[in-house]
């Protein structure tokens, strides 16, 4: 027999959440001893099964759906920084950023929490980074036309999320303080959102669910656009009040995060406008006119005088200068789709990477 919870009542099951209850009262009832252990462990399933979210009852079973061995999970809990190595990329603003990639033991586990956990957590609207089907472009597009741009820029965002507000996500999906302890740890590095983590960019997304909709609160007070996009604001309107920034940064302080205010930008009436790579500035998607320069340059010099000669010319290591610069020209596509010149580059690089692999 099915134990019922009070709050259940008041909760509309699908059959299938109905069906996968009564297999694990089945399961409890023959493998679980203790009638107070057999009912906590049923209301525990059944809370889970109604968040939609996966039932994980203990450390051996969370390592068994994750595919791991206990003693190497056991590793990972206790010395998480031993499983992922660390590289630099440069930032758009100079200098480099460090990127803590886990290996692929610790990456498949951020995966399986990432599909079967995390992607089902809806976050705000207005959050457009790190979303399905969702990209910058969409970032941009909901700016269009308006006469003022203000942007703001959050100081390390994912370092400023530490673990305890990771394991409230999962506390709050009904998950026990071990368990949430668990997979926060396979999410965190030294008690934080690494960069480089499959998990970070939605865990982010989750965490500032509330900032988004207390800023989209204060925007619509204003009749004023808002979108996130990572640690990037964006708020537009035909007229910004003198107090936005201000109002903005107390929000942002209030919900735990930081104001990088070096980066804060307003952005008037005839100014160039760009969002997040993308410029505005024509009343449609464009890609601004000094990366066009650049990326055509890249383009003819590596056709011309090849991949090797051109990297040594700008000082540059990068093992995968060609695909960057690919799947840039397909993001330029995906903006300005009528443009030949990135058709006929796309082509091109593809044709001369062919080569490369040749040779190699």
């Amino acid at each position: 027999m099915k134990v019922v919870s009070p709050s259940s009542f008041f909760t509309i099951m699908t059959q299938e959440q109905e069906f996968e209850i009564n297999k694990w009262n089945g399961f409890i009832s023959e493998n679980i001893k203790g009638d107070k252990t057999k009912k906590a462990l049923s209301l525990y399933v059944e809370k889970l099964i109604q968040k939609d979210t996966v039932v994980i009852i203990d450390f051996n079973h969370l390592a068994m759906l994750l595919g791991i061995q206990a003693n190497t999970f056991a590793s990972i809990i206790a010395n998480t920084e031993s499983f992922y190595y660390n590289f630099e990329i440069p930032k758009r603003s100079g200098g480099t950023r460090t990127i803590s990639a886990p290996y692929p033991v610790l990456l498949n586990a951020q995966k399986w929490i990432y599909d079967n956990i995390l992607n089902k957590i809806k976050v705000h609207d207005n959050a457009k980074g790190f979303i399905k089907k969702t990209s910058i472009a969409d970032n941009a597009r909901v700016h269009l036309d308006r006469d003022y741009i203000l942007k703001m820029d959050i100081e390390n965002f994912f370092p400023s999320i530490k673990m305890n507000r990771v394991m409230s996500i999962f506390r709050n999906l009904g998950y026990t303080k071990k368990i949430s302890y668990y997979l926060s740890s396979i999410c965190c590095l030294h008690g934080f959102l690494p960069q480089g983590a499959v998990t970070s960019p939605c865990l982010s997304n989750i965490i500032a669910k509330r900032m988004d909709a207390r800023i989209t609160g204060l925007a619509a007070r204003f009749a004023l656009n808002y979108t996130r996009y990572a640690d990037d604001f964006t708020l537009s309107g035909d007229i910004l009040p003198p107090k936005i920034i201000d109002y903005i940064e107390e929000i942002v302080n209030q919900e735990g995060f930081l104001i990088n205010k070096k980066k804060t930008s307003l952005i008037g009436k005839g100014k160039q406008k760009i969002i997040t790579g993308i410029s505005i500035s024509s009343g449609e998607l464009k890609i601004p006119r000094e990366k066009k320069r650049e990326v055509r340059q890249s383009v003819h010099y590596v056709l011309r005088n090849g991949l090797f000669e051109h990297q040594k010319h700008i000082d540059s290591f990068d093992p995968i200068y060609v695909e960057r610069l690919l799947g840039y020209l397909f993001f330029w596509l995906s903006v300005e789709p009528d443009n030949n010149f990135v058709k006929s580059s796309i082509s091109k690089l593809k044709d001369y990477t062919k080569v490369l692999d040749g040779i190699n």
